[in-house]
C-alpha cells in the first residue's frame, strides 16, 4: 500500500542520534521499525535473489524489486522523477540489487530485515537541516486476494516484461491466488472473470477448448504461448493443465510485432511455475460434480551453497463422473519439474518439462443447427433452445485422449550494467485419438448424431534469441530490444480415418445408439499443415523525461509452407504520456501476420490454403492505479480479413470483418472487507468489402454486442471466512453471415466460500465454489456452426494444505 506523508523535520546533519529518529519517523510512516537503521538485519542484506528485471523508469523497477523480495520499499516521491533505473540481472542481495539501481543517481538505500528506505546520498540541506519529504510505501503487487490479485508486470513478448501501467496495450493478468480461489482447473475456468474473453466450448462435453477475445477466434497455432513460445491445438486451444502454472497473462488485441504471427485478437501467455525463493510445500484435494476426485501436489525451494539450484515440482491426478449424465467420465493425469541453476551471478540456466494425458468419454465437438437435423448439413438454420449442460448428447462411447509433453529451456546472460540476453527454445508434442460425435440439429430439436473416428498430432518447435539494454542520448533515455525468432509447426492428420451416422433423436430425449465399433490408428499419409516462421524483430523505447515514451518496433517475418513463402514487414507505433505519477493515456497501432485460414474437411474445397492475412488495430486508453485500486479504459478497431463459408459449401476468405469498440475493467479492495473485479466490453463488429456486398454491415457470427463480468469477495469481520460471488453476461449473437438466426444472450451467477484455519501445524484453506448457480441452459459458440452446452450448475468442494 502507499501512504503519501508530509514529514518536515529539523535536525543537524551532525547529529546522528537526530538523523536516526528522523529516519525512523520515516519508517515507522509505512510501518518498519526504526531500531532497524543503525543495525540492517543479515537476513534482509544477504538473502539471494534471482532477478530479471529489465531497464525502466526506476518506480516499476522499485515495485519489481519489492515484489520479488516480498518487503516494503520506500521512496521519496519526489526523487522517482526523472531516473531511469539499470536492468537487473542475475544472482545478488537486495542491498546489491539496489546499489546497482541507485549507482550515479545521487540516491541511497537504507535496508532493514522488513523493508528499506531510499533517500538522498547527500541528506542534508545547505543550512544543515533536512527538508520536508514525502514518503511512499511500495508494496509489492503480487496478485494476492488482500491486493484485489492485482500483478504489477507481465511479459510483453518482444518488449520484455514491463509494469502494466506503462504498457501501451490492454493486458490483464490472471494470478495463481484468484485460479486457485476459483477453482480453476482449464483456461475456459480461468477466464470466468474476464468480459473481453469469450468462451466458445465446455471443458467436459466438448472435445477442444475455444476461446476468443474481443469477438475474434483465437488461432490454434499461434496464438497461444507458454513462458512466451509457441503452443499448437488440435480442435481447440492446446490442452495445458493450470495447475502447473503461476499465471496466466492475456493480450487482448492484436500480438503483432510483440509475439509474430497470429489472429489479432489477443495473446494468451501461460506463465510456469518456477523455484521459488521461499520454500513452497503443498497438498489439495477435491471433490467436484457428480463424483470426480483431484489431487495436486506442489513443491519447490532451493538449494547449495548460495542456493545456486532451484526446484518446483508439480503433480496431478483427477478421476471419476463428470457433470454429463449417464456416460460422462474424466481421466487425467500430469506432472511438471522445473530447474534452475545460477551458474554464476550473471548467468542462470533453467530447464522445464510438462508431461500430461487427459481423457474425456461422452463428448462431442461442434452442434450444428440446419434445417432438417439430418447428419452432413452445415447450411445453418435457426437453433433449437438450449439444452441444459447435464443432458448427455454424445453417445457414452464417444471420447477424446490426449497426450502431450513439453521440454524447455533457457538461458540468461546479464552481459553487462544494463545489457541482457535470453536464449530460449521449447519443444511441444500432442497426440489426439477423437473418437467424438458431430451433431445436427433443427429449430425444433431432432438431431442426428454422426462419429468421426481420427487420430492426429501436433508439434511446435521454437527458439529465439532477445536481447535488450539501454542508453542516454543527451536527455533521452533509449531502451533497444532486438531478437531472432525461428519455430517450425506440423499439424497432421492419420491416413485412416472413420466416419459412422449412429441414428436419429430429440435433444430433449437423446438417443441411445448402438456402438458402431470405430477404430482407426495412426497412418502416415493424412492431410498435414507444416510450417516454418522466421522473423527478425527491433524496437527502440524512447523515454522523455518521467512523463513522455514513444515505443518504435518493427517485426520483419517470413512465413514458409507447402503453398507459399510469403514475407512481410509488421510496425508498432505507440505513445505513452503520464500526466500524473498514477495516471497513464496512450495510443497505439499495431499491424499483425497471420497465416491463411484452410478450408475444413466439410467444405467444398476442403483442405484448400488461402494465403497469409495482415491485421491492423488502433487503440488509445487510460490506465489508473492507486493504493487499492487499478482501472483501465480502451477504445480499439481491428480489422481482419473474413472467412465463412458460401451457401454453395465453398470455404472462402474474402472480404472484411471490422471489430471496434468500448473496453473497461477495474480491479479494487474496497473498505477492508470487500474485493471488487470488474470488467465490461461494448463491441460492434460488422463484415464489410465482400462479395457482391451480399454480407456488408452484417453482424460478424458469434461476436456480442456486450459482454460484462463480475467477481466479489466479502471478508466477514473477525472471522477468516470470506464469502465470493460471480456473474457473468453475454448478449444475443449473430448465427449466420446473413443474420437470419441469432442465439439469444445469457447470464449466469456463481456463489462460494473460503474458510482459512490451520490443522496440524498446516495452514488450511477450504474452498466452495457452485458455479451457474441458477443452472442456466445456454449455448456457448464459436464461429458461424460450432455450438456447445454451457455448463450446467457446479459444485466444487476442495482442501488446500500449505506445510
Amino acid at each position: 500500500m502507499r501512504h503519501s506523508i508530509p514529514i518536515s523535520l529539523r535536525a543537524s546533519a551532525r547529529a546522528p542520534h537526530a538523523l536516526a529518529l528522523t529516519c525512523a519517523a520515516a519508517l515507522c510512516a509505512f510501518g518498519l521499525p526504526a531500531c532497524a537503521i543503525a543495525q540492517p538485519a543479515q537476513a534482509a542484506t544477504e538473502r539471494v535473489l534471482q532477478l530479471s528485471i529489465p531497464s525502466q523508469p526506476l518506480g516499476a523497477t522499485i515495485d519489481a524489486l519489492a515484489r520479488q523480495a516480498g518487503i516494503g520499499i520506500g521512496l521519496d516521491s519526489r526523487l522517482n522523477a526523472g531516473h531511469v533505473a539499470p536492468a537487473l540481472q542475475g544472482s545478488m542481495t537486495l542491498g546489491q540489487a539496489l546499489a546497482r539501481v541507485l549507482e550515479g543517481s545521487g540516491l541511497e538505500a537504507l535496508v532493514n530485515a522488513n523493508g528499506a528506505w531510499i533517500r538522498r546520498a547527500n541528506v542534508s540541506g545547505e543550512d544543515g537541516t533536512l527538508a520536508a519529504v514525502t514518503v511512499t510505501a511500495h508494496r509489492p503487487l503480487d496478485g494476492a486476494a488482500a491486493q484485489a490479485y492485482r500483478a504489477a508486470s507481465s511479459s510483453v513478448g518482444a518488449l520484455g516484461t514491463k509494469a502494466l501501467r506503462d504498457t501501451p496495450f490492454s493486458l490483464n493478468v490472471i494470478t495463481r491466488e484468484l485460479l486457485e480461489n476459483q477453482q480453476a482447473h482449464s483456461l475456459l475456468d480461468a477466464v470466468r472473470s474476464d468480459a473481453a474473453v469469450a468462451q466458445g466450448s465446455n471443458y467436459t462435453n466438448g472435445a477442444g477448448e475455444v476461446l476468443s477475445v474481443r469477438g475474434l477466434l483465437l488461432g490454434y497455432r499461434n496464438n497461444y504461448k507458454l513462458d512466451g513460445q509457441d503452443l499448437i491445438g488440435f480442435l481447440g486451444a492446446p490442452q495445458v493443465p493450470v495447475e502447473h502454472l503461476e499465471s496466466i497473462e492475456i493480450l487482448r488485441g492484436a500480438g503483432g510485432f510483440l509475439h509474430g504471427f497470429g489472429t489479432p485478437g489477443g495473446i494468451v501467455n501461460l506463465v510456469s511455475k518456477r523455484p521459488p525463493q521461499a520454500q513452497v510445500r503443498s497438498i489439495t484435494i477435491e471433490a467436484t460434480g457428480r463424483g470426480a476426485a483431484l489431487v495436486h501436489g506442489d513443491i519447490g525451494g532451493r538449494l547449495g551453497e548460495d542456493e545456486r539450484f532451484g526446484y518446483r515440482v508439480n503433480a496431478v491426478e483427477e478421476q471419476g463422473n463428470t457433470y454429463v449424465k449417464d456416460g460422462g467420465h474424466i481421466k487425467r493425469r500430469s506432472a511438471s519439474v522445473a530447474l534452475d541453476w545460477r551458474i554464476t551471478p550473471d548467468v542462470v540456466w533453467s530447464v522445464d518439462a510438462l508431461a500430461q494425458q487427459r481423457r474425456v468419454d461422452a463428448v462431442y465437438y461442434q452442434l450444428v443447427p440446419n434445417g432438417n437435423g439430418r447428419a452432413a448439413n452445415y447450411a445453418i438454420a435457426a437453433a433449437p433452445a438450449a439444452v441444459d449442460g447435464s443432458t448427455r448428447l454424445a453417445s457414452p462411447f464417444t471420447y477424446s485422449d490426449a497426450r502431450s509433453t513439453s521440454f524447455g529451456t533457457s538461458l540468461a546472460w546479464h552481459i553487462a550494467p544494463g545489457w541482457d540476453a535470453r536464449l530460449s527454445h521449447r519443444d511441444w508434442k500432442q497426440d489426439m485419438q477423437s473418437n467424438h460425435s458431430f451433431l445436427f440439429a433443427n429449430a425444433a430439436g431432432v438431431y442426428s448424431e454422426q462419429q468421426i473416428s481420427l487420430p492426429a498430432r501436433v508439434r511446435s518447435q521454437q527458439s529465439q534469441l532477445l536481447v535488450t539494454g539501454g542508453f542516454d542520448i543527451g536527455r533521452v533515455r533509449h531502451d533497444i530490444a532486438w531478437g531472432v525468432s525461428a519455430s517450425h509447426i506440423r499439424a497432421q492428420e492419420s491416413n485412416d480415418f472413420g466416419s459412422q451416422v449412429l441414428g436419429t433423436a430429440a435433444l430433449a430425449t437423446p438417443g441411445d445408439f448402438v456402438d458402431p465399433g470405430l477404430t482407426t490408428h495412426w497412418i502416415e499419409g493424412g492431410w498435414a499443415f507444416p510450417e516454418r516462421q522466421r522473423s527478425l524483430f527491433a524496437s527502440d523505447t524512447l523515454h522523455f523525461g518521467e512523463q513522455w515514451d514513444l515505443i518504435l518496433g518493427a517485426r520483419h517475418n517470413r512465413y514458409i509452407s507447402n503453398s507459399y513463402d510469403k514475407s512481410a514487414i509488421t510496425p508498432t507505433l505507440a505513445v505513452v504520456f503520464r500526466p500524473a505519477p498514477w495516471l497513464s493515456a496512450y495510443g497505439s497501432y499495431i499491424e499483425a501476420l497471420e497465416q491463411g485460414s484452410t478450408a475444413p474437411r466439410t467444405a467444398a474445397n476442403a483442405y484448400e490454403v488461402f494465403p497469409p492475412i495482415k491485421s491492423r488495430q488502433y487503440e488509445f486508453g487510460l490506465k489508473a492505479e492507486q493504493v487499492d485500486w487499478s482501472a483501465s479504459a480502451a477504445v480499439f478497431r481491428t480489422t481482419q480479413a473474413l472467412t465463412y463459408t458460401t451457401s454453395a459449401g465453398r470455404y472462402s476468405q474474402d472480404g472484411e470483418a471490422r471489430y471496434q469498440g468500448v473496453e473497461l475493467s477495474g480491479k479494487a479492495r474496497l473498505a477492508r472487507s470487500w474485493t471488487l473485479l470488474a470488467s465490461g466490453v461494448f463491441l460492434d463488429a460488422q463484415n464489410t468489402a465482400t462479395s457482391l456486398g451480399q454480407y456488408d454491415g452484417r453482424r460478424t457470427p458469434g461476436a456480442s454486442k456486450r459482454q460484462f463480468a463480475a467477481y466479489a469477495e466479502y471478508e466477514l469481520p473477525g472471522m477468516p471466512l470470506t464469502l465470493t460471488g460471480g456473474w457473468r453476461h453475454v448478449s444475443a449473437r449473430a448465427l449466420d453471415m446473413a443474420n437470419n438466426w441469432s442465439l439469444p444472450g445469457y447470464a449466469t451467477f456463481d456463489l462460494g466460500a473460503r474458510y482459512v484455519t490451520r490443522t496440524a501445524g498446516a495452514r488450511t484453506t477450504l474452498r466452495l465454489n457452485v458455479e451457474n448457480l441458477g443452472d442456466k441452459a445456454y449455448w456457448l459458440m464459436a464461429g458461424s456452426n460450432r455450438l456447445v452446452q454451457g455448463a450446467p450448475r457446479t459444485v466444487k468442494l476442495g482442501a488446500q494444505f500449505e506445510f
